[in-house]
């Protein structure tokens, strides 16, 4: 009975403890949400990262009756990587509230799936990695809630949320199914199909996970009519949705896959990936260390701990392979989108790593009793603690100094004044040109979002002929250093003779040559912003 009520107390104790965390993170987020919100004419503005702003424009433009066009002209182009992403935002489109307010929806679900993917952590933590260290889920839960990349990703909009609580999932089923022996095959498929709508490249998730379950033996005979089953809605999904793409679109494949792993040498983009991931490593390689570890030293956790390093290797050989992100700036971010989500699972490898040599010196001491478990879970979390500030760039990083300030909220996060000078620049450009103009930019979902301008995609995202061109600079290996994946291809002669826009938001890349090129082709300068001459003369400008 004593037992008993030991071990009710025990799950009491625990559940506190995560609903605690969970309170400090809401009220974390919370705070990051008001930091990436700004005041333009006396109005508070919520405001996505501009990729995430991207499918928030296909969504509004579909509930505003344009279909999924970004250009609002023209036949549609798949300028998203996120159908189900890109779908979600449809409802929060059509429930007519103001257009400055939509982003904190989703910055809300995005919350949402943090919280629950926290649960999910303990969850497979405390059911799969326990030992005899009380509290053995605090490492991998308390690393994951305070991971800045994860959630700065995931509160500016992007699919990054629902990509981890998916990881974390298929994660949790793959060992429901090797380890309990439990009937979760349809489930798991069922999950791979929403991942894949999520992105096309989750589809390393679905073949890591298989591979895992199946070389454990968790393919068994008596089931294979399941996993079949299971097989052909994964296929049925995906087929539906490239023969949807095909006759939608008329394209096999997204028009950003075009515009950024064609056009360059692959070599090139290659050894940027591997320049960038190198950068990457000098900051996680900690925890990647610890991880190791774990799978090196304690023969009961290299089944388990074998799923989440596979995972973590994969998704690093696909950041290779792309090239890294465009966004690879670590005195900010720490960890590109391509990898983000892929490292919770790594971190309950690091948490049963720790708890089991914590485990391992309390036995050999010969230590007992409330004092020592009480100095064990003191170490534990003393450790985790400093995983935390070595993982966020907070310790032993030259960059250490930004990291706090970002970490604390003292600086607001990257790129979001950026986004309150577009949206100055934009409501500039209301006052001179027609509210159905012809508009070209390179910010491409901002500008979008928040206006009814007829636009033009300068970088190709939504273009098919230049996201099919070869980048404008040609690299060696000897510059890859200068591959920007998404920022290489543009083409002004086509832009100027064939879209004719009456303004540009942007100009990019034209240096001093800017002033002449825009004047020989008719164009008038208003602070960053070139207005057609013509169309001045007759709004009398």
């Amino acid at each position: 009975m004593k037992s008993g009520s030991q071990g009710n107390w025990c799950q009491v104790r625990s559940m506190v403890g995560i609903g605690l965390v969970s309170l400090l993170f809401i009220g974390w987020c919370g705070w990051f949400i008001e930091r990436t919100s700004f005041f333009v004419d006396g109005q508070r503005h919520f405001v996505l990262f501009d990729d995430a702003m991207v499918s928030m424009t296909y969504a509004r433009n579909l509930v505003e009756g344009q279909c999924l066009n970004w250009a609002r002209e023209g036949e549609p182009v798949e300028g998203y990587t996120t159908p189900l992403w890109t779908a979600l935002m449809v409802p929060i489109n059509a429930s007519g509230i103001d257009l400055k307010y939509r982003s904190l929806l989703v910055q809300l679900l995005s919350l949402v799936l943090l919280v629950a993917h926290l649960f999910l952590i303990r969850r497979i933590a405390t059911r799969f990695f326990s030992n005899e260290v009380p509290n053995a889920w605090w490492p991998a839960v308390v690393l994951t809630a305070a991971y800045y990349p994860l959630n700065y990703w995931s509160l500016m909009g992007m699919e990054t949320a629902l990509q981890t609580l998916l990881v974390a999932a298929a994660v949790y089923w793959a060992y429901q199914i090797t380890e309990a022996r439990r009937d979760r095959i349809l489930p798991l498929w069922c999950l791979f199909s929403v991942a894949y709508l999520v992105r096309m490249d989750m589809v390393i998730l679905v073949v890591v996970v298989l591979f895992y379950v199946a070389t454990l033996g968790g393919i068994r005979r008596a089931e294979l009519r399941r996993w079949v089953a299971g097989a052909t809605l994964f296929l049925a999904v995906a087929g539906g949705y490239q023969l949807f793409r095909w006759f939608y679109f008329g394209d096999l494949l997204p028009n950003t896959y075009y515009l950024k792993l064609t056009g360059t040498a692959i070599q090139v983009r290659w050894l940027r990936g591997f320049y960038v991931y190198l950068s990457f490593l000098k900051t996680y390689g900690w925890a990647l260390g610890v991880a190791f570890c774990g799978l090196i030293c304690y023969p009961k956790l290299r089944r388990r701990a074998s799923l989440p390093l596979l995972l973590f290797t994969a998704y690093s050989a696909y950041s290779v392979y792309v090239g890294g992100d465009a966004w690879e700036y670590p005195d900010y971010v720490t960890a590109n989108r391509f990898l983000v989500f892929a490292l919770p699972p790594l971190f309950l490898v690091c948490g049963a790593t720790l708890a089991s040599f914590l485990a391992l010196i309390q036995r050999r001491s010969g230590w007992g009793g409330w004092q020592a478990l009480g100095l064990v879970r003191a170490a534990l979390l003393g450790v985790t603690l400093t995983l935390v500030l070595l993982v966020n760039g907070l310790l032993l990083s030259s960059g250490a100094k930004q990291h706090w300030k970002l970490f604390s909220m003292r600086d607001r996060p990257m790129l979001v004044g950026s986004h309150a000078v577009v949206i100055d620049q934009l409501r500039e450009l209301q006052k001179l040109v027609p509210s159905d103009a012809r508009v070209a930019t390179f910010w491409a979902g901002i500008p979008a979002f928040f206006s009814d301008f007829r636009l033009v995609d300068m970088f190709g995202y939504s273009d098919r002929y230049i996201a099919r061109l070869s980048a404008v600079k040609p690299l060696d290996t000897d510059s890859a250093l200068e591959f920007r994946p998404g920022h290489m291809k543009w083409n002004y002669p086509y832009i100027f003779v064939e879209k004719r826009p009456d303004a540009f938001l942007q100009a990019w890349n034209l240096g001093q040559r800017q002033a002449r090129v825009m004047d020989a082709h008719g164009f008038e300068r208003h602070g960053e912003i070139w207005v057609r001459k013509e169309l001045l003369e007759l709004s009398g400008r």
